[in-house]
């Protein structure tokens, strides 16, 4: 049962990301550059202006299907069409074949030292933070959503379009916790096939540590069983430091296991 959660669970956040790239090429002039290239056993998204493995990530590679050095092939001329130098494969325990990331090495492609931890866990009803108002947000939120995002990551505001984009977009929902009537922390949820991934979650850097991303993921973990999800999951940083995968713990998300990110090799003098 775990193996059949873990998969479709890495499967499902690779159309989940494939739909926020989606999303954002619907902005007017698509200022980002966003596509997604479907036609193989994988979804290939891009952001083309951007350049910034983090955005143009593979995600689920080796897992819906057995990959060979052709599919590599096909990912990497995709990225090398679009001018991008920098992308991400990411590589779960659940990649076939065995030695996949030999494979990889073997085609240019290294492995950073970047692990990220993949959390799920069972939806149920949790009490939001005592305190805490958290709404959910609409279209016309969408400036509050953004501001928060570009301000929590420390990003330009030209990535207004990515945090923004998914609104209104189908298989979204949006929530945020508000203080004196501004929005300050956020946090997204994407649904389909009766599984839920959670993402774009940020606080801005003057409320963290008052309980406030707890707040959204309580949200979110409630509001996916009252949707009839049978999986809540996510992803973060596998570093024994970061605070959102100790929240993550305590709201009763299952750490299953790390995935490698694989990049082009850099470039020596």
């Amino acid at each position: 049962m775990v193996d059949d959660v873990e998969a479709s669970i890495e499967i499902h956040e690779s159309q989940a990301w494939a739909a926020c790239v989606e999303a954002t090429g619907t902005v007017e002039g698509n200022p980002l550059g966003a596509a997604v290239d479907r036609s193989g056993p994988v979804a290939l998204p891009v952001l083309a202006s951007v350049n910034y493995g983090l955005f143009n990530r593979v995600i689920g590679f080796g897992v819906a299907e057995p990959v060979d050095e052709v599919e590599i092939a096909r990912v990497r001329q995709w990225y090398a069409d679009r001018s991008q130098t920098d992308f991400v494969l990411e590589v779960s325990p659940l990649a076939r074949p065995d030695g996949v990331d030999r494979m990889l090495e073997a085609n240019g492609l290294e492995a950073s030292a970047t692990r990220q931890a993949k959390v799920w866990r069972t939806p149920g009803q949790i009490a939001e933070p005592e305190g805490l108002v958290v709404r959910e947000l609409t279209p016309d939120d969408r400036d509050a959503f953004t501001a928060v995002n570009v301000a929590a990551w420390g990003v330009p505001p030209m990535m207004g379009a990515w945090f923004g984009a998914t609104l209104g977009a189908s298989g979204f929902r949006h929530f945020g916790v508000v203080d004196e009537g501004e929005v300050v922390s956020v946090g997204a949820m994407y649904v389909s096939d009766a599984l839920a991934w959670l993402g774009f979650g940020a606080t801005l850097p003057s409320h963290r540590g008052r309980g406030m991303q707890t707040a959204t993921f309580a949200r979110r973990i409630s509001e996916a069983a009252g949707m009839g999800c049978s999986v809540v999951h996510t992803e973060t940083s596998s570093s024994p430091t970061n605070p959102s995968l100790h929240n993550m713990l305590k709201l009763g998300f299952e750490h299953v296991y790390d995935k490698q990110f694989f990049g082009p090799q850099t470039p020596t003098e």
